[in-house]
């Protein structure tokens, strides 16, 4: 498989996980079943609420999964702070330009397992690029 199918193939299950977890936000299992602690995640929730409240941060969700199952699911602060409207877990966000760290994980990973190359001129993997020139200053 070449590479970009890959990170295309990646950046799909990235999406079809989020979906998937999307619609049901219920704690399927004790933390402790899925190996954490629930004193520590508890620590999350106070950390982002201290947030909420030095208004830092307007609300968040957070969910910790492990094998298909949610460990922690929280929803802190508001959806829209001025209205006073609570965030829900199930809240939708925007994710503007999310591709880029979603793909450069995909990547480094890739880098990790050994089959992509940092050094590599990008023609190594993307073909078509080999010709494309670039214009710079003065030209």
């Amino acid at each position: 498989m070449n590479i970009r199918r890959l990170l295309f193939a990646g950046l799909i299950v990235t999406c079809w996980v989020g979906a998937a977890v999307a619609q049901d936000l219920s704690v399927t299992a004790k933390p402790e079943q899925l190996g954490f602690s629930a004193d520590r995640l508890k620590r999350i929730t106070d950390t982002y609420q201290g947030y909420v409240d030095r208004g830092e941060l307007p609300g968040a969700v957070m969910v910790i999964a492990r094998n298909g199952k949610i460990a922690y699911a929280e929803a802190i602060g508001f959806q829209d702070r001025e209205k006073k409207i609570a965030m829900k877990k199930d809240a939708i966000f925007r994710l503007a330009s999310m591709t880029k760290p979603i793909v450069s994980v995909a990547a480094m990973m890739l880098v990790e397992e050994g089959k992509l190359d940092l050094l590599a001129p990008v023609s190594k993997y993307l073909p078509e690029l080999k010709d494309v020139k670039v214009g710079g200053r003065g030209e």
